[in-house]
C-alpha cells in the first residue's frame, strides 16, 4: 500500500496505470484449489433447474460463484449461501439460500429463497437488498453478511461439470421463487 501511495506524485497517465496495478490483486482474488462440495452441489442444482438461475443461456464457459455457510440450523437443516455476482467488480448479483437436509444417500438441497443485492449509488459502498420479499431483519442481515464474507473470494467453475447428472443428492426448491 505504501508503494501505491507514493505513486501520487507521478504524472496522471502513470497514476492510472499504477492504480490498476494496485487494485488488480484485490479484484482478482479468486480462490485456488477445489471449490467446497456444497458450492458445487448447489451450483449443479441451479444449472440443471428449469429456470436459468446462473445465466447459462449466454454460452458462458464458466461461472464465478462464492460460498458462505450459515449459522446454526434453519428450517430443519444447515443453511448456506451461494453468491452469484453479475458485475465484474462484485457490486451487484444474487444470493441463493440453500438448506441441506438428510444424510447420504438421501440428502436433499433445498433452495429456500433468492434475493438480489447491489452496492448503493451514494458513494458509501453500502450493500442493500433489492426488493427483499422474505424473512425479517435478522434474515436479511445474514444474507448481507454472507455477501460481505464472500467478497472477492470466489471460484471459477466450468459449466460443463455442472450440467452432468448427479445421484448424490436431490434438488428441491420452495414454490414461487423468482
Amino acid at each position: 500500500m505504501v508503494r501505491c501511495l507514493a505513486a501520487l506524485t507521478l504524472a496522471p497517465q502513470t497514476i492510472a496505470v499504477l492504480t490498476l496495478t494496485c487494485l488488480s490483486p484485490t479484484l482478482q482474488a479468486q480462490m485456488t484449489g477445489p471449490p467446497p462440495e456444497p458450492l458445487l452441489d448447489a451450483a449443479h442444482c441451479l444449472a440443471t433447474a428449469k429456470t436459468d438461475w446462473l445465466g447459462l443461456t449466454n454460452d458462458a464457459s464458466e461461472v464465478e460463484l462464492g460460498y458462505a455457510s450459515g449459522p446454526g440450523s434453519w428450517q430443519g437443516g444447515d443453511p448456506f449461501y451461494l453468491v452469484d455476482y453479475s458485475s465484474p467488480v462484485h457490486s451487484q448479483g444474487s444470493v441463493f439460500v440453500f438448506v441441506v437436509r438428510g444424510k447420504a444417500p438421501h440428502r436433499a438441497l433445498r433452495l429456500e429463497y433468492k434475493v438480489q443485492f447491489r452496492q448503493s449509488d451514494d458513494g458509501s459502498q453500502q450493500l442493500e437488498l433489492i426488493d427483499p420479499q422474505f424473512g425479517g431483519i435478522s434474515t436479511q442481515d445474514r444474507v448481507l453478511s454472507a455477501v460481505r464474507e464472500v467478497g472477492f473470494h470466489t471460484y471459477a467453475i466450468p459449466v460443463t461439470g455442472l450440467l452432468l447428472p448427479s445421484n448424490k443428492f436431490a434438488c428441491e426448491s420452495e414454490e414461487g421463487i423468482e
